[in-house]
């Protein structure tokens, strides 16, 4: 990543502030709002930002936006449960932005500020977000209260391109293993009278390294405006569309078996998507200026999987599980900032999800395809109606107690009324849907930087986030009426809402043209919600979880020596429940005769790895030529079903050791300039071919070690989401002006 990008990056709060990570001792401008901004220089910011301009992002050495995360961007790593590149789990400091219902959110993102957090059930969908589109994207740690709802963790910003900055035509093609292919095209440009105009579109495709695993994906961006020096307004549209296959974890045995196998199919999960965004802002005077946007927002969602059918007594062997949601949510907020200090703004969002679903039971193929008969599970059924409407009001402002001493004030107050309704089960009542919840709550921040030399600087902060109950989430909660997401649920007991409580301490600075930070954070999660498994494979319920924590150090370098650039960051995460609970288990060989497993504080929480270390080396070798070596490297983790971490394997009834296994994955990638229009490129994914699974579940298999169906005596095995194998890929990207 370039200087100049750390400089110009936001990390927009929503519908709010926004800084960036540049260089010690350079001013950078933020943007209030990811609009325009007045400077901030970077020792008044109390927490270790990260960014990526859009040159980053584009890399042919990461296909897809969760890609270019993990590999770049320190103390992010990817759990592939889903199977398919745009349906990774992405964690930051043991927080998760996913988009599989079930998984615990706690990040949350946003483009030009608009909240990518969907309303039913807090999930993201990778497939719709804009990449061409992004020209910068920043990652702000921690619960910062300014970012809204869902900030547990994290906040991750993107910025998307104008006519302004981006002018110019380029089209970009690449092609490569498993039958992937890539074009994209952008045009940009500007007049005199301050108009500016940006288009993008995207057209990918790829046949999947595994059995039955095609993904297609399109999506355009166009954005319009006008820019006057004082004024500037601009209205945005993206459009999505995919098909994506994403057949899940693998049995141990089978994977052994076949890496390509999947357990059953078909998965497959379509989204469209449209968004429009209007956002303005105007310098009212020197040192006032108001911003504000308003935006519209639909997507689509369809399921189609094919599972076993886990009823002992079921006639038929498989079942087919269908859903369909419709998801609207529009709102808008304005702000007004002072003196490039106190900012002051209000926001209101509000949302409708219409979610349906229906069973169908299956016949079984030997290929482990399931078709569907005409014989339906009435009890699955659902017909959900949730609407959610959110208001807030936030306030920051930096204090100068000395010129190299500043203390930063910051407050949200959230307000969030939940509303669900059952078409199937109108009225409340047992069995019933139905539920008004009401939650609201002030988030405070505080934050301490001193700068004692240019190259140097000190910073500590503590702040509060919160996350109200989804819909989905207060829809299946019940103990008794455990869900088979996203296929069931039942009328559920009250949640209360997520409280984050963060403290991060750092160091930063500059030896030369290296720059290099150093910091420890903790934070603790009261009432956590997790989704937790029940006796029979794939059910589960909501609850609050009394505390968990995830605390560790960071570190991390980069800079550039003669004709490399190189970075480097590690990080130590100690992920852990902190109270002690039940939970149903009956995967878990230390499971007592009800299925059920005692966490104890201490236990560590699945799919967080301690270890994370990445580190790239570009070498300009000649003014045209250019070569880039990345290395990933993961310690193992426990598998879900394992929290108290006392799963051993028999090697008959229980197999699988519970956990995942450390890897280190390394990528190579090479670049030439052959013109000044042209540029050719190869990019090679896990160079040595190495075999890993990036998550683990323990589980009942339905299959033997041949793969042949059983349909009694079961056995428990830990199911696996393998690693992608060595792939290939080549392109060109031509610029026209």
């Amino acid at each position: 990543m370039t200087r100049t990008a750390l400089a110009a990056a936001v990390a927009a709060l929503c519908h709010g502030i926004a800084a960036a990570e540049p260089a010690p001792a350079i001013v950078e401008i933020v943007g209030t709002t990811p609009l325009q901004g007045l400077g901030v220089a970077r020792e008044r910011i109390p927490a270790n930002v990260q960014a990526l301009d859009g040159d980053d992002m584009n890399d042919p050495s990461a296909a897809t936006l969760p890609a270019a995360l993990n590999r770049r961007v320190g103390s992010v790593f990817v759990n592939e449960i889903q199977g398919n590149p745009f349906q990774p789990d992405v964690s930051y400091r043991g927080f998760t932005a996913s988009p599989l219902l079930g998984t615990p959110q706690g990040l949350s993102v946003y483009v030009d500020g608009v909240r990518m957090n969907q309303p039913f059930g807090d999930v993201v969908s990778w497939d719709l977000i804009p990449r061409a589109a992004i020209s910068t994207l920043s990652l702000m740690p921690g619960s910062n209260p300014l970012f809204g709802l869902n900030t547990l963790g994290g906040a991750l910003a993107v910025r998307t391109k104008d006519g302004l900055h981006d002018a110019g035509s380029a089209v970009q093609a690449q092609a490569g293993s498993y039958g992937r292919g890539e074009i994209v095209f952008e045009h940009g440009g500007h007049d005199d009278r301050g108009l500016h105009w940006y288009v993008t579109g995207t057209a990918f495709r790829d046949g999947g390294w595994r059995d039955d695993s095609p993904t297609r994906l399109g999506q355009m961006f166009g954005k319009a405006g006008w820019h006057d020096g004082v004024t500037d307004v601009a209205a945005s549209i993206a459009l999505s569309g995919s098909r994506l296959a994403g057949n899940g974890l693998q049995e141990q045995r089978l994977l052994d078996r076949d890496y390509t196998s999947v357990y059953t199919k078909p998965d497959v999960t379509r989204n469209r998507a449209v968004l429009v965004n209007l956002t303005g802002s105007r310098k009212v005077a020197d040192d006032v200026l108001l911003s504000g946007n308003a935006y519209y927002r639909h997507i689509r969602t369809t399921t189609f999987n094919g599972d076993l059918n886990d009823d002992d007594d079921g006639l038929f062997d498989a079942i087919v599980n269908r859903t369909a949601s419709t998801q609207t949510n529009h709102g808008l907020s304005g702000q007004a900032e002072l003196s490039g200090r106190l900012t002051v703004g209000a926001a209101y969002d509000a949302s409708r999800a219409d979610f349906r679903q229906d069973a169908q039971y299956g016949d079984l193929h030997a290929d482990r395809s399931v078709t569907p008969v005409n014989t339906f599970d009435d009890d699955m059924a659902i017909d959900l109606v949730g609407r959610t409407r959110t208001w807030s009001v936030f306030a920051t402002d930096t204090i100068d107690l000395r010129d190299d001493l500043h203390v930063t004030l910051s407050g949200r107050y959230n307000r969030t009324a939940v509303h669900n309704r059952d078409r199937i089960h109108p009225g409340g009542g047992s069995g019933s849907l139905d539920g008004d919840h009401h939650f609201g709550r002030f988030n405070p921040a505080l934050g301490i930087t001193w700068a004692p030399s240019r190259t140097f600087n000190i910073y500590a902060g503590y702040d509060e986030g919160s996350r109200t109950p989804t819909a989905v989430e207060l829809g299946c909660a019940d103990p008794a009426n455990p869900c088979k997401l996203p296929n069931a649920m039942a009328g559920d007991p009250p949640l209360k809402q997520v409280v984050t409580r963060t403290w991060e301490a750092g160091v930063r600075g500059a030896v030369g043209r290296m720059h290099w930070n150093a910091s420890v954070f903790r934070a603790t999660n009261d009432d956590d919600i997790l989704f937790v498994a029940d006796d029979a494979a794939g059910f589960g319920y909501f609850r609050n979880f009394g505390r968990t924590r995830r605390q560790g150090v960071e570190l991390g370098v980069d800079g550039r020596a003669g004709p490399v650039t190189v970075s480097a960051y590690y990080t130590y995460l100690h992920a852990t429940f902190a109270s002690g609970e039940t939970v149903g288990g009956a995967g878990n060989s230390s499971a007592d005769a009800d299925g059920n497993i005692a966490i104890r504080p201490g236990d560590r929480i699945p799919l967080m790895p301690r270890h994370v270390f990445k580190a790239r080396a570009e070498w300009q070798v000649t003014p045209a030529w250019s070569a880039e070596l990345g290395v990933l490297a993961v310690s193992g983790s426990t598998a879900r079903g394992n929290e108290n971490g006392l799963h051993r394997p028999d090697g008959t009834d229980w197999l699988g050791r519970g956990a995942t296994t450390g890897h280190a994955v390394f990528d190579f990638g090479t670049a030439f300039q052959a013109t000044p229009r042209l540029r050719v490129f190869a990019q090679v994914d896990n160079l040595f071919d190495r075999r890993y699974a990036t998550a683990a579940q323990l589980g009942t298999t339905g299959f033997d070690a041949d793969g042949g169906f059983v349909k009694e005596d079961r056995v428990h095995s830990t199911f696996y989401a393998p690693g992608a194998p060595r792939t290939v890929r080549v392109g060109v990207r031509y610029t026209f002006n």
